[in-house]
């Protein structure tokens, strides 16, 4: 079972009160391309989806190796993450900012992205080492969020410390807590099973990937995710073929959020009804609030503790990233 600092450990991330004051950037309605992967690249995706919900300015998530010269000639704002400094992808890409004479700045805890931006004197924010990417999600948070913030508007930075207040609380209470005991019933019902993660709204469809990407590193399990109402273009006749198989091998996770379209619940409904016969369906709703990170945090958290959960029942190492690290040696090759 997890130990009582593992579970307080995504709360605590987000309340260091520094993480480094040189990523502050004016952004005005300056279009702003974000390169990071795994890990690293979900406090990017978090990003777009703050600044879409709650300003104009365009912001646009890559995942890929470098910065081709259609994007560069559009002259973006480059942010680039990478929580080691040494992911190939990223580390490409800020050679072809440099190369394109870009604006652009950095947030790693080390390696060679803070080398360059030292060298060519360019903005950065340093983050603690010494964690996996996957467990530094709330820095990174925070980090992205120096990113946008001034000293004359730190609206962003108090938005995460509440989240980070909101967490601690929700944690706080270790023997009775409804948070922890939801997120291992919910790894029960997985159990061996492979899970199929369906949100609904721009920000359970964000955290359904969190989702998907901790099961698959923490729990060495398949998890894929599908977006309402899109699944009910294509997706959903994949379930009428090897009913007996669709019920032992899968488990079916809905997302909820209070703020989701009234069709978005009527199709959730519908699908529990037209499906439901062949594959257990589990619903975890979100909490409500008008902080978007804190709801942001709440659902992701709990999908943190479910994969890690699974492990547990798995007897599975949740650090162990044997597989990850062999393929980064094969490439260097």
């Amino acid at each position: 079972m997890l130990t009582n600092q593992e579970q307080l450990r995504y709360g605590r991330q987000i309340m260091l009160n520094k993480v480094g004051q040189q990523g502050q950037i004016a952004l005005g309605n300056a279009k702003v391309l974000i390169i990071g992967m795994g890990g690293s690249g979900v406090a990017g995706d978090v990003l777009k989806l703050v600044l879409n919900e709650t300003s104009q300015i365009n912001v646009e998530v890559r995942k890929a190796y470098g910065v081709p010269k259609v994007v560069a000639d559009r002259r973006p704002k480059c942010l680039f993450i990478s929580y080691s400094g040494n992911t190939e992808e990223t580390v490409e890409a800020v050679n072809d900012a440099i190369k394109y004479n870009l604006d652009w700045s950095v947030i790693s805890s080390g390696g060679q992205l803070l080398e360059l931006a030292t060298q060519h004197n360019r903005p950065f924010v340093k983050v603690p080492s010494g964690l996996q990417p996957r467990a530094a999600f709330g820095l990174m948070t925070k980090a992205v969020m120096h990113y946008v913030s001034s000293d004359k508007d730190g609206k962003y930075l108090e938005m995460c410390n509440q989240a980070g207040e909101y967490l601690n609380e929700a944690l706080s209470n270790q023997s009775e807590n409804e948070l922890l005991t939801q997120a291992l019933n919910i790894s029960k019902e997985i159990s061996t099973k492979s899970s199929v993660i369906y949100g609904g709204t721009p920000l359970t469809y964000l955290v359904a990937q969190r989702w998907k990407t901790q099961i698959n590193e923490n729990a060495k399990s398949k998890a894929f995710v599908g977006y309402m109402p899109e699944i009910h273009h294509n997706e959903i006749l994949s379930w009428e073929a090897n009913k007996e198989d669709s019920k032992k091998n899968f488990q079916l996770l809905f997302l909820r959020s209070s703020d989701e379209n009234s069709q978005i619940s009527k199709r959730y409904e519908l699908t529990k009804e037209i499906i439901g016969d062949k594959v257990d369906i589990s619903e975890i709703e979100n909490i409500s609030s008008e902080n978007i990170i804190s709801n942001l945090f709440h659902l992701t958290l709990v999908g943190d503790l479910v994969s890690v959960y699974i492990a547990d029942n798995l007897n599975i190492d949740p650090y162990d990233i044997t597989s990850i690290e062999k393929l980064k040696k094969l490439l260097k090759g």
